[in-house]
């Protein structure tokens, strides 16, 4: 997402990252890696679970998501895989902000 960030914000969306992870590690990973969209630390999973996004042993970790919420606030798109590998590609993102 980093690598197509300006064409996801060109479609007038703003991104933004959930990390599983507490904010002392989130700050500690963004020490060394940058990003141009905020990556939000949800440690205790209130984020993942109200979307229904769960970690799986045979997921080796955190299921890779993607939801686009609309302006109203709903939900109009979501796909959660079970590997990181499931991950939806920007280019269909982009084509479904259109």
């Amino acid at each position: 997402m980093r690598d197509t960030h300006d064409r996801i914000v060109a479609t007038g969306a703003t991104l933004v990252a959930i990390a599983p992870h507490s904010v002392d590690d989130a700050r500690s990973h963004l020490k060394t890696n940058t990003y141009p969209f905020a990556i939000l630390p949800d440690p205790d999973g209130t984020v993942f679970n109200a979307y229904d996004v769960t970690s799986r042993l045979a997921s080796l970790g955190q299921q890779p998501a993607v939801f686009i919420v609309g302006t109203d606030g709903y939900v109009v798109y979501d796909a959660v895989g079970s590997q990181q590998w499931d991950l939806v590609g920007p280019d269909k993102i982009i084509s479904l902000l259109r």
